[in-house]
C-alpha cells in the first residue's frame, strides 16, 4: 500500500513539474519573441513603464 501511495504522490509531482516547466519555456519563448522584436533594449523600457503605471493604478486605490 505504502508502494501505491508512493507511486501516486510521484505521478502528481510529475505533473506540476511538468506543466510548471511548459509554463516556464512558454514565457521565455514570448520575451525572446518580444526582445527581438523590439530594437535596442526597449523591451526593458517597456517593461519599466507598465510596471510603474501598475504601481501607480495600486497606489491610487
Amino acid at each position: 500500500m505504502d508502494d501505491f501511495i508512493h507511486a501516486i504522490g510521484e505521478g502528481i509531482s510529475g505533473l506540476v513539474v511538468g506543466s510548471l516547466s511548459f509554463i516556464g519555456q512558454t514565457l521565455r519563448g514570448m520575451v525572446d519573441t518580444l526582445n527581438q522584436a523590439l530594437p535596442g533594449g526597449l523591451l526593458a523600457a517597456v517593461v519599466f513603464v507598465a510596471l510603474v503605471l501598475s504601481a501607480w493604478q495600486l497606489a491610487k486605490r
